[in-house]
């Protein structure tokens, strides 16, 4: 499958304005991203889709793909289906991932691109196992249930599945069951599946939850999970900004 990887770069995120511009060692938390990407074999372009003329400069001066958006997308999947009208370029398959994911790495991306390769799917995204006791029930660590063909069933902020019995177990063996994933929001569309989304209003379940997954789960499309035990960290926080410095400066 000939595939771009398009980066939505946001600059004025609301739980930390200005994020992407953040440092780690030299480089802008964006600039790892891109550079990480660029460098999966089976990726044919990578381009930064930001609505920020700041950027723009830097990705010019780094000697970055990227194309100016404007700033008025409800998220970062309607800035890639902008853009890639906007280039007007065909894929079989596009990648979008995070600007605000700086350990991404080449090997992770090119396992899941392998992995849908082989595999039926309307929207391709990575899952995770490795969750603390303390986010199962933190609503900002999105989970997700797969059925026996890792196929998304539902994501939700809540805990699920949900244990009705919860004083049959500690904390230390609810973590150990191998129930809860976490979702992971590096996404792969089929181009007709990203049009659909553009196109469609916000779903029901979309609009309590707060996660736009849902849009194209409720209408009726196929999500494939592919699962990694690679430990990533998205920047959203003041907080996860300390922790990815920390992380960084291990490496």
């Amino acid at each position: 499958m000939k595939t771009i990887a398009i980066i939505p770069a946001r600059l004025n995120s609301t739980r930390l304005p200005r994020k992407l511009l953040a440092k780690l060692g030299n480089k802008y938390i964006f600039q790892y991203v891109y550079e990480n990407v660029s460098k999966v074999k089976n990726i044919a372009k990578t381009l930064i889709a930001t609505d920020s003329e700041e950027i723009m400069d830097i990705c010019y001066e780094l000697g970055f793909n990227a194309i100016l958006t404007p700033d008025y997308f409800q998220s970062g999947t309607d800035r890639i289906w902008y853009a890639y009208q906007l280039i007007n370029e065909s894929y079989d398959l596009i990648l979008n991932v995070q600007a605000d994911e700086p350990f991404i790495s080449e090997n992770l991306l090119s396992d899941f691109l392998n992995y849908l390769y082989m595999n039926m799917f309307d929207v391709g995204t990575i899952i995770t196992p490795n969750l603390v006791i303390t986010e199962i029930s933190d609503p900002n660590v999105v989970k997700v249930v797969c059925d026996s063909n890792n196929y998304a069933m539902y994501f939700s902020r809540s805990p699920i599945p949900s244990i009705r019995d919860k004083d049959e177990f500690e904390n230390a063996e609810i973590s150990k069951l191998n129930i809860y994933y976490k979702h992971i929001g590096i996404y792969a569309y089929k181009p007709e599946a990203l049009k659909i989304f553009a196109e469609l209003p916000q779903s029901s379940l979309e609009k309590l939850e707060k996660l736009e997954q849902l849009r194209l789960l409720q209408n009726g499309s196929k999500y494939l999970c592919f699962q990694t035990n690679q430990e990533l960290l998205s920047i959203d926080t003041a907080q996860d900004l300390v922790e990815a410095q920390k992380k960084f400066n291990f490496k």
